[in-house]
Parts: structure tokens; sequence; C-alpha cells
């Protein structure tokens, strides 16, 4: 799945995990434009900009990076963890910064797991 649309890189942020974001604008796009683009919403993809066209090569590296992807059986389990404690976070609308809830969510969870441990 690929989508190639002119963009503005508008503004780049630092988050507290040490992750950027990047904010993008587009011009007016069509609707099935949209809704193809809307079909990417939560996913992990590659990003390759470029000022000019895209070349063969680009193309090519990019489908051969893809390929790769997916031969990758998916994140790890501290991955997986990590980002569902994001999204804990945005849905509680914590006050906390994530890097302290993940902090707090973490040491709860291993205390759980060493009061289970057997008395050596």
């Amino acid at each position: 799945m690929t989508i190639t649309l002119p963009a503005g890189l508008e503004a780049i942020a630092t988050r507290a995990d040490g992750t950027l974001k990047l904010t993008f604008g587009t011009p007016e796009l069509d609707s099935s434009k949209c809704a193809e683009l809307f079909d990417y919403r939560r996913k992990e993809v590659l990003l390759l900009l470029s000022t000019g066209d895209i070349s063969a090569e680009q193309k090519d590296i990019i489908e051969q990076t893809t390929k790769e992807l997916k031969d990758i059986k998916g994140k790890s389990h501290s991955q997986r963890l990590r980002e569902a404690l994001y999204l804990l976070h945005q849905q509680e609308n914590s006050m906390l910064t994530f890097k302290e809830y993940y902090k707090q969510k973490m040491e709860s969870l291993i205390t759980m797991v060493l009061e289970r441990l057997e008395d050596a």
C-alpha cells in the first residue's frame, strides 16, 4: 500500500520519550485521496521526503524496505506494551507526562510480579 502526495512540513516537535512529531499540510485533496490517506491512520509507515520527483531508484528502495518490514514478525512485547500504555495515557487524559506515566505504570507492573515470586 503506497500513496504519494504533495505536502509541506509545517512543524517539528520533540516528545518526552525522545521521538519526534512531524506535522504536514497538504493541498486540498479529493474525497478518494482523503479516504486512501485515512487507511494509514494508526499504522507505522515509511516516510520519504523529497523536494523533487521521487526517482525509480528511490521507489525501488521503498519497495524493498517494505518487503523487509513485512518479513519482520512484528513488534517486541516491550514495544507493544509501551504503545498500549501510551494509548491508555491518552485515553485517560492523564495530567502526567507520558514519561512519568510510563514509569509509574511499569513500577506498578514490576511490583506486582515481584510480589508473586516465592521467597527464596
